[in-house]
């Protein structure tokens, strides 16, 4: 759980013209930041909380764009009323997507291949 500022201090709307953020500026920073110390080899995980509405998925999509642009991969996971039973589904469902990625970029073949010579 990442808390460069006061969470109480964040603001709580943004407004969105033609896909870029206005009004995230501070927690997009605190989010890039975060990133830059991972790939300097530290060990980051940022979770973006909010109410309905002020602009979660928003600040999420206008960082993803910073991560692909780099050349990484992004994962999100999302909260779902109907999967409340099940826990951690929101994590579940972002390395569902990362190993649908490793799948694609190095084949269905070459895994099992990989998994069949360790056996």
């Amino acid at each position: 759980y990442l808390y460069d500022q006061d969470i109480g201090r964040l603001s709580i709307t943004g407004l969105q013209f033609g896909g870029t953020v206005f009004g995230r500026n501070a927690e997009l920073s605190t989010v890039k930041d975060a990133y830059r110390r991972s790939v300097s080899g530290g060990s980051e995980m940022v979770i973006i909380s909010g109410a309905s509405g002020s602009g979660k998925s928003l600040l999420g999509h206008e960082f993803e764009k910073h991560v692909l642009a780099g050349g990484g991969i992004f994962l999100s996971g999302k909260f779902d009323q109907l999967q409340q039973g099940t826990p951690f589904s929101a994590l579940a469902s972002a390395f569902n997507v990362y190993c649908g990625i490793l799948l694609e970029d190095s084949g269905p073949s070459s895994i099992l291949g990989e998994l069949a010579s360790n056996l």
